[in-house]
């Protein structure tokens, strides 16, 4: 007997659990504002999370924020005040002094920039501070913890601070993941034991032995590729990722218009700057992706979203449309998206499948995105815990 049902045709559709994307800068807007004023932090937040759920993105993970205003809006969302995607948050991340991470804040007054920092970053001294800090994120009752041990932008996170983060993050139950941008780094972060590594290198191919090592401890392997391509489009002054359909329904208006005009007039000087200092190769970026699944590592699919040219929502799409162009069957590239997103995040029994107990997160699409990945962005409908979404009216939410 069927109880409050409502009953849909689907022919010529298919029924996906819905997307996963494990790896999402929620505070960032993806672009420039006509105006600085223009940016407001909490109105931004609600109207990523309300693009994610409008594009079937059902759950994201959000690494590197201010953990006051993410955890705010992560209790808003499960009180049910607000209508978006579930929110997993890593809170702050672990770095060193002047190390990737530190780097947003140094042109703000010193005041300003030491509370934002302590917002935006744990820069730990020694292990037992790390250590420390690990526990303070856990009273917090963050979902995750993110280190970022990168060369390309400043100094190094110690090995020694690394690991008193790894084992605590382990003790402490938190699923723990590192942001890497070389070999060298993705070596020491397989070696403190993470869970995740997040983007691999776009610079230098992973040894096969590093790959072998990650599937022996079922590491995951979040590749990143948007963010690859992103960056080697915003050097040429390339908009072609502002254009697509499901990026012009949710994108802000200002937003999409004035990044465009900036990126025609060449007015992204400091952007460019940033990613010259960390050589960028999206044949490198592919060809990671492709050995690490030629080596069964775990793969979970994060599109970067929130970076420049990467708008809240479309981008885990187009993610997944790379990697079939890197030569990832689409069955494989979906599970990164839905599965394996959930059994990252420690709730595979509860989202990432459809089967009787799980949360009835589902993304209705027209074609067969088996046969044709873009079918993705092709939405009919999208049910979020059982109901089904109204998505038109999902940003005049106050």
């Amino acid at each position: 007997k069927l109880v409050r049902a409502e009953l849909v045709e689907a022919s010529g559709k298919t029924i996906l659990p819905g997307l996963i994307d494990v790896h999402v800068h929620l505070e960032a807007p993806g672009g420039l504002y006509s105006e600085t004023a223009s940016y407001d932090l909490d109105k931004s937040l609600s109207r990523a999370l309300a693009a994610y759920l409008y594009s079937g993105v059902t759950t994201v993970r959000s690494i590197g924020d201010e953990l006051d205003n993410i955890l705010q809006v992560r209790a808003r969302v499960n009180r049910g005040e607000l209508l978006g995607a579930q929110l997993f948050s890593c809170g702050p991340i672990f770095a060193a002094a002047g190390g990737d991470g530190t780097e947003y804040f140094e042109p703000l007054p010193p005041s300003v920039r030491q509370a934002a920092e302590k917002q935006f970053t744990r820069v730990p001294g020694s292990p037992d501070e790390a250590r420390q800090q690990v526990d303070d994120l856990k009273a917090r009752s963050v979902d995750c913890i993110l280190a970022a041990v990168e060369t390309g932008v400043g100094n190094r996170l110690d090995t020694s601070v690394l690991h008193a983060v790894a084992l605590r993050a382990h003790s402490d139950d938190l699923p723990f993941s590192v942001h890497t941008a070389d070999v060298r780094d993705v070596t020491e972060a397989v070696e403190a034991q993470a869970a995740s590594i997040e983007q691999g290198s776009f610079r230098e191919e992973i040894p096969d032995r590093t790959f072998d090592e990650m599937a022996r401890q079922g590491t995951f392997y979040d590749p990143t590729l948007s963010l690859a391509e992103a960056s080697e489009d915003l050097v040429v002054g390339k908009a072609e990722l502002l254009k697509r359909s499901l990026v012009q329904q949710v994108g802000p208006e200002d937003l999409l218009r004035r990044t465009q005009e900036a990126l025609a007039a060449r007015a992204t000087e400091q952007i460019h700057e940033s990613i010259a200092q960390e050589p960028v190769d999206r044949r490198i970026a592919f060809d990671n992706l492709r050995r690490a699944y030629q080596h069964g590592v775990l793969l979970v699919a994060g599109s970067d979203a929130g970076s420049f040219l990467l708008i809240h929502g479309p981008a885990l799409h187009h993610e997944l449309q790379l990697w079939v162009e890197a030569g990832i069957p689409a069955p494989v590239a979906l599970r990164s998206a839905t599965a394996n997103g959930a059994r990252l995040l420690g709730v595979e029994r509860r989202i990432g499948s459809i089967r009787p107990g799980n949360d009835a997160d589902l993304l209705v699409v027209d074609g067969d995105p088996l046969d044709d990945i873009s079918a993705s962005e092709r939405i009919s409908m999208v049910v979020l815990k059982g109901e089904r979404i109204e998505r038109a009216v999902l940003f005049d939410q106050p």
